[in-house]
């Protein structure tokens, strides 16, 4: 493992930038929309495209490459044009006055500011987040990579052995896959670039569009330009996911939901003001799909959040269109009942679809619901009145179980922000929205109740996953904020010379609360690098280099075994040599599970060399160490240890605490 300087990020991040960019453009060119908007729609449709476009490439027989976003991204922008009637009259929004070079830079250091906060105890872009959900996903875009197979339907099948076809999102590890393809980065620079082209070009524009809706009579270049700063400096989102987990999916999915909650609202401004501009309404709801499927192509439970924040939206349409179609009787008043009906019905029969899913899918009454949802992400670790306080103060927890120091300013913000909300008609909903996400978020971290675990199990009673919502409506929210005590200083015409002093002000202060507290300090930990020793991380310095330098020992296309709590798992990340077991949890198939736990019967059970051999394995890692100490639910690889201690192997190369083995007993693999 060699170091890189944060000078090797700029090639893949340009390249992850581009990969996102271009197929979003194409797909997005039939939309006609203010700059931000374009660059916002651009990167979630590119996350589309990407995501797309990994599973008709392996239904096709091809391997995954960069090229392919390209077809999906063109279907888009067919299908767009053939739905319309007929090219948009007007921008979705009033236009941005101010000039786009300004947007671009503001855009820019508002990234800089993200990776600023996020790497500034990180020595270079080839860390890892050393953490339980990351070694299935390096693992994951390693297979992909070697296997040319980036679909979402069968990405799960790396640790599912025995299945041909096992959904899990892929539209991250695509995108990292791609981005290593694209550059010639290593795998570990290129998760670090991806993750700041997310937020370049989906998270922060996206937050700031959503921001422009909100706060529809206001320039939208001064909104941007105010709202972008604070999506950059939020502790909640994108920070504490890069810490917890690492989430990097649901951080994919939580990028792409400012422009899926603000595309429906767009389109009820729009066709409130211009009711007969249909293509433009045609186009939206083609684009509020596409934005769904961006959140489901990363992280599908992320739609239970875009649901959260959405239902008080259309609810708050239909009360208002019911309320007007009764007022008018007759025909409008009895098609409203039957609406209303009609609407109840579906509603019911969803109900009724989820509990049977939870029943007979999930085994809900298989045990008791309090003794689900008790494992350390879901284990309340404070009161329900502490977590919303911390809403309330803009204090955050981190990946390692701190939590920032109240961010006072944005604070401020978002309270004047949710006080003029709520006295503004058509924008109540948001108020209700965040308050809902912030009680969930409260009674996450706070209460271990069957009440509560009913209402979290859809974010695994996790506080982080529920916390990255709220800058969702958070960022809008401290922009309105800004704008309104602008208003009261320029009695009623916002002065825009005090807006951009304030959100200097709250992003500066903001950022240093971050940098210099505990978000930095916990993203520094997560990517720590110990020399020798891995101790409770997945892997030390000494062991991804040794991994390195046994790929000229093992031949390619064999495997090699070892127990993944140790970090042989990553063995295909940093050696180019596909593990045995890719993570630390799965469904084996049963070769795999004789290794586990009968490799030290190689002498006396004929299974083991036909398991070794049915899966070309001649050799194994070995670390003594163990992943935060080991797996909770028992040692699921014991035979590996045993063995090693029995002296059974051959010992081939040593580095530090990390041992290479060969196996002899079974003879030479026979050629293919």
């Amino acid at each position: 493992m060699t170091d890189a300087t944060w000078l090797d990020l700029v090639l893949p991040l340009l390249a992850a930038t581009a990969l996102l960019l271009v197929p979003g453009v194409v797909a997005t060119a039939a939309l006609r929309v203010g700059l931000v908007a374009r660059v916002a729609f651009a990167g979630v449709s590119g996350v589309v495209s990407i995501g797309v476009a990994g599973v008709l490439a392996a239904l096709v027989g091809l391997p995954f490459a960069p090229w392919q976003p390209l077809l999906p991204a063109a279907v888009i922008l067919g299908v767009s044009m053939l739905l319309r009637r007929r090219r948009p009259r007007t921008d979705l929004l009033p236009r941005e006055r101010v000039r786009w070079w300004w947007l671009v830079a503001v855009g820019i250091a508002s990234t800089a500011v993200v990776v600023l906060v996020a790497f500034a105890h990180v020595p270079g872009p080839d860390r890892i987040s050393q953490t339980y959900d990351n070694v299935f996903h390096l693992s994951a875009i390693a297979h992909i990579l070697q296997t040319g197979d980036g679909s979402s339907l069968a990405l799960r099948t790396m640790i599912e052995t025995t299945r041909t076809f096992s959904y899990y999102p892929a539209a991250w590890h695509d995108l990292v896959a791609l981005t290593v393809q694209l550059s010639g980065a290593p795998i570990p620079v290129a998760v670090n670039a991806a993750w700041v082209a997310v937020c370049a070009v989906a998270w922060i524009p996206g937050a700031a569009w959503l921001a422009q809706l909100v706060a529809r009579s206001s320039d939208g270049g001064i909104v941007a330009l105010i709202a972008m700063p604070l999506a950059a400096c939020s502790g909640a989102m994108p920070f504490a996911l890069l810490g917890w987990g690492s989430l990097y999916p649901t951080f994919v999915a939580t990028a792409a939901l400012p422009v899926a909650v603000g595309i429906p609202f767009a389109a009820w401004i729009h066709r409130r003001d211009r009711p007969r501009d249909a293509g433009t309404i045609i186009a939206l709801v083609l684009a509020f799909g596409t934005a769904c499927a961006a959140v489901a192509l990363g992280q599908p439970r992320v739609l239970a959040t875009l649901a959260v924040i959405l239902v008080p939206f259309f609810g708050a349409v239909a009360a208002v269109a019911f309320l007007r179609a009764w007022r008018a009787g007759g025909r409008s008043r009895r098609r409203a009942v039957v609406a209303v009906a009609t609407g109840s019905g579906v509603l019911v029969a969803a109900v009724v679809v989820g509990f049977l899913y939870a029943v007979v899918r999930l085994g809900l009454f298989s045990r008791p619901l309090e003794s689900r949802l008790g494992g350390g992400q879901a284990r309340a670790t404070q009161s329900v009145a502490d977590g919303l306080i911390q809403v309330l103060t803009q204090t955050w927890l981190t990946g390692i179980g701190t939590a920032t120091a109240p961010a006072l300013l944005v604070a401020v913000a978002t309270a004047v922000g949710l006080f003029a909300l709520a006295r503004t008609p058509g924008s109540r909903w948001i108020v209700v929205s965040f308050l809902a996400l912030a009680v969930l978020f409260a009674l996450a971290a706070g209460s271990d109740a069957v009440v509560t675990k009913l209402l979290t199990a859809l974010w695994y009673k996790d506080r982080y996953r529920l916390s990255s919502g709220l800058p969702v409506l958070g960022v809008a929210l401290a922009t309105v904020g800004i704008l309104f005590l602008a208003r009261l200083i320029g009695r009623r015409a916002v002065r825009w010379r005090p807006a951009i002093a304030a959100v200097l002000a709250v992003a500066t202060t903001a950022t240093a609360v971050l940098a210099l507290g505990a978000t930095s300090a916990a993203t520094g930990f997560v990517f720590r690098l110990p020399s020798v020793h891995a101790g409770d991380a997945v892997v030390s310095r000494t062991e991804a280099a040794f991994f390195a330098r046994s790929s000229g020992i093992i031949p390619a296309g064999e495997r090699v075994l070892g127990d993944p709590w140790d970090g042989s798992a990553l063995s295909a990340v940093f050696g180019g040599r596909e593990p045995v077991f890719a993570h630390v949890n799965g469904q084996f198939d049963a070769d795999r599970l004789v290794l586990a736990y009968n490799l030290d019967e190689i002498g006396s059970n004929p299974a083991v060399c036909r398991a070794l051999d049915a899966l070309r394995v001649r050799f194994v890692l070995y670390d003594p160490h163990q992943l935060d100490g080991g797996d909770p639910s028992g040692n699921h690889f014991p035979a590996v240890h045993r063995a090693v201690d029995h002296g059974l192997f051959e010992r081939v190369s040593r580095a530090g605490d990390t041992v290479l083995y060969r196996i002899d007993q079974c003879g030479p693999l026979a050629a293919r």
